[in-house]
């Protein structure tokens, strides 16, 4: 029966963690789209998404035919030549047709003596490469678009933490100005003892020594004050800078946030459903290592590719009828062994794969272990809340009496001092319960993944 009354309680403080959730403050509001306007390191997972995606763009454009234009030219002397002696060939033969014909139409023809390595030789052209048939072409844009998703979930999740942090660091510098602002009203309170304790020396009611122990007060809350100034310091610098802020820049401080908590009732229903982006970069790098054993297995299939060369080629720069040419090709390259890569490295990928899916669920494990925890802390931060509330009730009114009758001189002045030390510790404590609740729900609300 205990157990279910706890599940019950825990149930309604989470329906009411969920509805103050919902109405978190405006100049909250405000700083957190600040934070994730301008924090650099939000800036930084951005810009690694974008250039993710500019990595997609390039994977696909591998799909599309390549089209270049090529020119060279040539100049060469010497090297291997080859003698050809056609002149001895055909001049015979000329010489007898003069001589039939009765004229000069048949010319004497020098033998050949010609080059191997071409001179004045020139080759312009467009050359047209198309992929027909490449698994690696198709699986590359594959594990691409999976490290796309990987870099939006790790932005996705970076905002989310920020989000948190931000929220956090704000709660924690009101912490530091309420704490500084009953430090104020406790020296106020103590001076006005000190002023009390003097009047009534000066009745000889009390001797001298109570005004030393009033002072001696003061100066502890000074030195008090001093620690809490520099804690406040620190925590505004580190707000600012998850702002991208100068360090020292003024904060507003929305002193309503701790007083809108209220006790959690079943009337205050709204779901705080969420996801958890580090589960699915877990996934995307499961399906990229898929993808990465499927391109392993399609290394045993050829490769196609067309290729066209269209232009000129030829001796000198004429880029007539002559020099045009075309040329079309079909090659094909298939690696028939290449020493069981291949297969080392589907292995490979399929440990690294095992490897991943143990760790998505060890990983799905630790963020339920963190709710669990998260929620207990809720529910143990409001919990001290309402103990704090009580025990301010109670030593409010105890602090009157011991004021009256100290005026009266019926208490020694050290026990209202020690009652206004209990007082002042109290309301420190209910305001440190109060905000340390605002960040148990930060804290919760981050753990599920939930985003407003």
């Amino acid at each position: 029966m205990r157990k279910v009354i706890v599940a019950f309680v825990m149930n309604t403080l989470l329906i009411g963690v969920q509805h103050t959730g919902m109405a978190q403050s405006k100049v909250m509001e405000q700083y957190i789209e600040e934070g994730l306007k301008n924090n650099l390191a939000l800036t930084q997972k951005n810009l690694s998404w974008r250039k993710s995606r500019m990595a997609l763009k390039e994977a696909k454009g591998l799909f599309m035919p390549q089209v270049s234009f090529e020119a060279s030219y040539t100049r060469a002397g010497g090297g291997r030549k080859i003698d050809f002696p056609i002149g001895d060939l055909i001049n015979p033969v000329y010489s007898t047709l003069n001589q039939l014909t009765g004229s000069d139409r048949f010319p004497t023809i020098a033998n050949v003596n010609e080059q191997f390595l071409p001179n004045d030789f020139h080759e312009t052209k467009l050359r047209f490469v198309q992929p027909l048939f490449n698994p690696d072409i198709y699986f590359n844009r594959q594990i691409k678009r999976e490290m796309v998703s990987v870099q939006r979930n790790t932005e996705a999740a970076y905002r989310k933490e920020l989000t948190k942090e931000i929220k956090v660091a704000y709660y924690q510098y009101l912490q530091t100005q309420e704490v500084l602002r009953i430090y104020e009203e406790s020296r106020t309170l103590l001076k006005e003892i000190l002023r009390v304790n003097q009047k009534l020396v000066k009745r000889h009611k009390i001797t001298k020594d109570a005004i030393y122990g009033a002072e001696y007060q003061i100066s502890q809350l000074d030195a008090q004050v001093a620690q809490t100034q520099q804690q406040a310091q620190a925590a505004g610098a580190y707000f600012n800078f998850l702002l991208n802020r100068d360090l020292a820049e003024n904060i507003e401080v929305d002193a309503t946030v701790a007083k809108k908590i209220t006790a959690p009732t079943l009337e205050q229903m709204a779901g705080m459903e969420g996801k958890r982006e580090e589960l699915l970069q877990i996934q995307n790098g499961i399906n990229a290592n898929n993808q990465f054993i499927k391109l392993n297995k399609f290394n045993a299939y050829p490769k196609v590719n067309l290729v066209v060369d269209a232009g000129f080629q030829g001796f000198g720069y004429q880029f007539n009828e002559d020099q045009r040419f075309w040329l079309m090709q079909v090659s094909l390259r298939w690696d028939l062994f290449k020493g069981f890569q291949n297969k080392a490295k589907i292995q490979q990928s399929q440990i690294e794969r095992d490897i991943l899916q143990t760790r998505l669920k060890e990983t799905q494990k630790q963020f339920l272990l963190q709710q669990r925890v998260a929620r207990y802390a809720v529910l143990s931060a409001y919990q001290t809340i309402t103990t704090n509330e009580k025990a301010q009730q109670q030593i409010n009114e105890q602090l009157k009496i011991s004021r009256k009758r100290h005026a009266q001189g019926q208490i020694p002045y050290y026990e209202l001092l020690q009652t206004q030390t209990n007082y002042t510790n109290n309301k420190i404590q209910l305001a440190v319960a109060q905000y340390n609740f605002l960040i148990k729900k930060a804290e919760l609300e981050r753990a599920v993944g939930y985003s407003k």
